[in-house]
């Protein structure tokens, strides 16, 4: 990273509602090949053979080891992972218990970086992954690269996108929990009264153009598509071959044709063609699809439950895709163990770390809280595939694409220049040129800092 970071609370007042459950987006220089590059074999081993020494000592002592926890799952995904917790406190063979301390987001990043500066931090930590790389910048986590090694957990089972969230500069620093995108969803019931396949999402942004129009009905108050403000639509742009920064080289991108046409693409459907409501918000967004007014709708798997509640015939598809492909910001949580903890603690981390990685954990957690699964073998398991949703949403998380996760500059680049731009362009407050013309300004300044 070429910024190094103030306050490690930077990064985490990212706010998108793409991306959302543990928060926000952001990206870090991660290795995309998700592995320990740089490692020697035989230090590895050594690592494992002491790692392995020194648990098998635990064990054969019969001494209890405590692992403090906390996180940030606050709504009913916290009953669900608290559950989980109690389970493997009662089940596990290796004498350890988890305490678990549930806690907002903003005050768990308030009191972490404080206790791990004195040596009072928990042994255990589930956060969004857009904190990784500034906690890395602050020497604030332990590397445990060897995690996979000790375990035995084979990490090639693991969708490549979805551990490459957990890396910084190559070196593995958390194991992931959960992992979304975004997804397309669309009203089955709609699509049947416009005319439209109901079985059938669109798959390239003309498609989606196309339906769009056709499922609009102002007079019975519903839209083809909502599109609600500040928010980043980072998958519109990459769809074309455009993007909006490079963190790894502090690079802007704005400038392009692809973002050009791109952004009269976008104007052109939400001015001229007004296929969403205008000036719409997340929330109210929300409570139109539920409420059988949008046809079409950009989100996260957080929406499942509350269309099933709501009665919605609907399907999920991957994000639509452009001249250069189908792509969608990624986000999720990762478990990650703070700098100090001690080694007895941190390998019995590992052991509850490699609990939550075998499938049978992995799939409760999707069928119970509604999120994609990422492990190869969960794929392909028959539940999984035969359930229509989980397998769609599965399905699309092999486009996940990091945006920004874990840069310093990440809410504000957000904040000062994405939203705005997507903003003036989609209320044709500026022509596409003349917004990003004074995007591109505005991210220049943001990147001088």
């Amino acid at each position: 990273m070429k910024k190094k970071l103030v306050s490690v609370l930077l990064s985490a007042a990212m706010c998108i509602s793409l991306l959302a459950g543990c928060g926000g987006n952001g990206n870090g220089a991660q290795s995309s090949s998700g592995g320990t590059a740089g490692t020697d074999t035989n230090q590895e081993q050594a690592a494992s053979d002491t790692a392995t020494e020194s648990q098998n000592a635990d064990a054969a002592s019969g001494e209890k080891v405590t692992l403090q926890f906390w996180n940030v799952f606050t709504g009913s995904d916290g009953d669900i992972l608290r559950e989980i917790v109690d389970n493997y406190n009662k089940t596990n063979t290796d004498n350890i218990e988890i305490q678990m301390d549930i806690m907002p987001n903003d005050q768990l990043q308030q009191k972490l970086p404080a206790a791990i500066a004195t040596g009072t931090a928990p042994d255990l930590v589930l956060f969004g992954v857009e904190n990784i790389a500034p906690y890395v910048s602050n020497d604030s986590l332990v590397d445990i690269s060897d995690f996979w090694d000790v375990t035995g957990v084979d990490k090639s089972n693991i969708l490549e996108n979805v551990l490459e969230l957990s890396h910084v500069d190559g070196k593995l620093y958390g194991t992931p929990m959960q992992y979304n995108v975004s997804y397309l969803y669309w009203n089955k019931d709609l699509f049947k009264e416009a005319g439209l396949d109901p079985e059938k999402a669109p798959a390239t942004l003309e498609e989606l153009t196309g339906y769009a129009v056709k499922l609009t009905n102002p007079e019975k108050n519903q839209y083809g598509l909502a599109l609600p403000t500040s928010v980043t639509y980072m998958q519109f742009l990459w769809a074309n071959g455009g993007d909006a920064d490079d963190p790894n080289t502090n690079t802007n991108l704005l400038d392009s044709e692809e973002n050009v046409k791109t952004l009269t693409w976008l104007q052109d459907l939400t001015v001229n063609k007004k296929v969403s409501p205008s000036n719409i918000t997340g929330p109210e967004a929300d409570t139109m699809l539920q409420a059988g007014q949008i046809a079409m709708y950009m989100s996260g798997p957080w929406q499942i439950n509350g269309l099933r509640e709501q009665g919605i015939n609907f399907g999920i598809a991957p994000c639509v895709a452009g001249s250069a492909g189908a792509f969608s910001p990624a986000g999720g949580c990762s478990y990650v163990i703070p700098k100090g903890t001690e080694e007895s603690h941190k390998l019995a981390a590992y052991k509850f770390m490699q609990y939550w990685l075998t499938d049978d954990i992995l799939k409760e957690w999707s069928q119970r809280n509604g999120f994609p699964v990422w492990s190869k073998t969960l794929m392909e398991d028959p539940e999984i595939q035969s359930d229509e949703v989980l397998s769609a949403i599965s399905k699309a998380t092999e486009i996940g694409r990091s945006y920004n996760l874990g840069y310093s500059l990440a809410s504000q680049i957000d904040n000062d220049v994405m939203i705005p731009l997507f903003e003036k362009v989609m209320t044709g407050a500026a022509t596409p040129e003349d917004a990003l013309k004074e995007a591109s300004e505005a991210m220049d300044r943001v990147l001088a800092q």
